[in-house]
């Protein structure tokens, strides 16, 4: 985990996500990426449907492999767990907590590395 008070890594190669896929998050539901920078860090902000199932993942495609990502997730999510192949990272969790509100909850990932 970092360290409190260290930079997050502003300089980042261009490596910008996009979510490819998202399921279990209900009707209606859907997940996009917003970040400031130029893909070191930002946030994915998911939208809870109507009828979201417990069992919910998110792909997100990057233009390049990734490093390691730190990812933390409102705790509506439960535990995420994470896994790679190739520019793909999958997000995934059993949500116990998952209501639907119409407000976005937040997943937050950056880089464990600085590029």
């Amino acid at each position: 985990m970092r360290q409190y008070g260290e930079v997050p890594p502003w300089l980042a190669a261009e490596n910008t996500p996009a979510v490819s896929s998202v399921s279990g998050l209900g009707t209606g539901g859907s997940a996009a990426v917003q970040t400031t920078d130029s893909g070191g860090f930002g946030n994915v902000n998911v939208w809870i449907g109507a009828n979201a199932n417990a069992s919910w993942s998110i792909v997100l495609t990057f233009p390049s492999t990734p490093p390691a990502l730190f990812i933390a997730g409102d705790d509506a999510f439960g535990p995420i767990t994470q896994s790679t192949s190739g520019n793909n990272v999958t997000l995934a969790g059993d949500a116990a907590k998952f209501v639907y509100t119409g407000k976005p909850l937040t997943i937050h990932y950056e880089w464990s590395v600085s590029k």
